[in-house]
């Protein structure tokens, strides 16, 4: 019983946050973009009893769309169809014949109850509903007119959103995954997954029967990264530079399409790094289908002139650029994605300057995920 109480207590103090300092000021700096232009073209435009009345939830709206852009109450038409339809309710109660108390209750009860149903919860919408329903200078003689400036700071606000969290690399709004794509297994790891679908996600949300401050979509990203952490975890540090092949074949792009194809048949290759030279930078990549579907020859005349220019070619004209590849320190799992999942025969390693220093086939990832189970069967 004393220690259910603790918790219950400790509940009552902030949990430590998950974003940095870096996060706390891009969300200052966006709130005070626009709530300034907006401050003043309202003050400019509507006069100041209007403007100090709906300043306020406009603010809070804005601190919802820079600080939790990925909340559902952030989104576009959460913001401006929540506003609007609480402000209609707040001002026919607020020309209805009730004692102020009794239509600013109703208003932002029926207020809520509307935006839950049309799937625009927004909750500084609500303060509107209240703020239209009580009335005030420059508020009642309005009336429906209070619909104008509400708008104009909805739209203003979306505006901003779309352009700074945008230009901040927080995408605005939040896209939404089709159906087919939410069935999808979570977590790539060839036949051996974890994996949910987004009927478990559906229905475990209807389980937890609360409001959940996240868009759907970022739920499921979120459980799909706590399951990467989690195989990581189990499966140890094993990265690209434990089970890469470090004897090199490559060519240049300016080489000759026989010379790749040489090089192909002579060490039983798959596919062939496209390197430059000079730098081993990696350019390209070539592989045996590549190189067969280029030799096939055309119902034509000139088959034999077709394939000798064919075999002249450069190799620059047939390789495959840009190039999939991982640095050294990749972990295993993103290895198995790549190759088990997306189907890659081969995959580069490249060092910081993007200069070729090994290769993973599917054999090699084999060998890898055999000798990490062995060694943990030891432990």
């Amino acid at each position: 019983m004393q220690e259910r109480l603790k918790d219950w207590l400790r509940s009552f103090f902030p949990a430590p946050l998950s974003v940095g300092p870096k996060e706390w000021g891009r969300a200052v700096i966006g709130v005070g973009l626009v709530v300034l232009p907006m401050v003043s073209i309202g003050l400019w435009l509507f006069g100041g009893p209007v403007t100090l009345h709906i300043v306020a939830p406009a603010g809070a709206s804005a601190v919802i769309l820079f600080s939790a852009s990925s909340s559902p109450f952030a989104q576009p038409w959460s913001v401006l169809g929540g506003n609007i339809i609480a402000t209609t309710i707040g001002v026919a109660l607020g020309l209805s014949a009730l004692p102020t108390v009794a239509a600013a209750v109703l208003a932002v009860c029926l207020a809520i109850g509307c935006l839950f149903l049309l799937r625009c919860m927004h909750p500084p919408s609500c303060a509107l509903a209240m703020v239209a329903a009580i009335g005030g200078p420059g508020i009642s003689e309005l009336g429906y007119g209070l619909l104008v400036p509400v708008g104009f700071n909805s739209l203003l606000l979306i505006a901003a959103a779309l352009v700074y969290n945008n230009l901040t690399h927080h995408p605005y709004p939040k896209p939404r995954t089709s159906s087919s794509d939410a069935e999808r297994p979570s977590v790539p790891l060839g036949e051996a997954r974890m994996s949910f679908t987004g009927n478990d996600v559906d229905r475990a949300l209807e389980d937890f029967g609360e409001i959940v401050d996240i868009t759907r979509d970022d739920l499921v990203e979120l459980i799909k990264r706590t399951e990467t952490h989690a195989i990581r975890r189990s499966m140890g540090r094993v990265t690209a530079g434990d089970i890469m092949c470090r004897e090199l074949h490559w060519i240049g792009p300016g080489a000759r399409i026989r010379k790749a194809w040489q090089t192909i048949r002579q060490h039983r290759l798959h596919s062939l790094a496209v390197v430059e030279p000079d730098s081993r930078e990696l350019v390209g990549i070539i592989t045996l289908t590549d190189l067969l579907q280029h030799f096939e020859p055309s119902p034509s005349r000139l088959n034999v002139r077709r394939l000798t220019f064919n075999r002249e070619a450069r190799v620059e004209r047939l390789m495959s650029a840009p190039v999939v590849s991982v640095e050294e320190g990749a972990h295993l799992t993103d290895l198995v994605h790549l190759l088990a999942d997306r189907g890659m025969s081969c995959l580069p390693v490249v060092d910081a300057e993007q200069r070729l220093v090994g290769m993973i086939t599917q054999s090699d990832l084999v060998a890898g995920l055999y000798q990490n189970w062995m060694k943990r069967l030891g432990e």
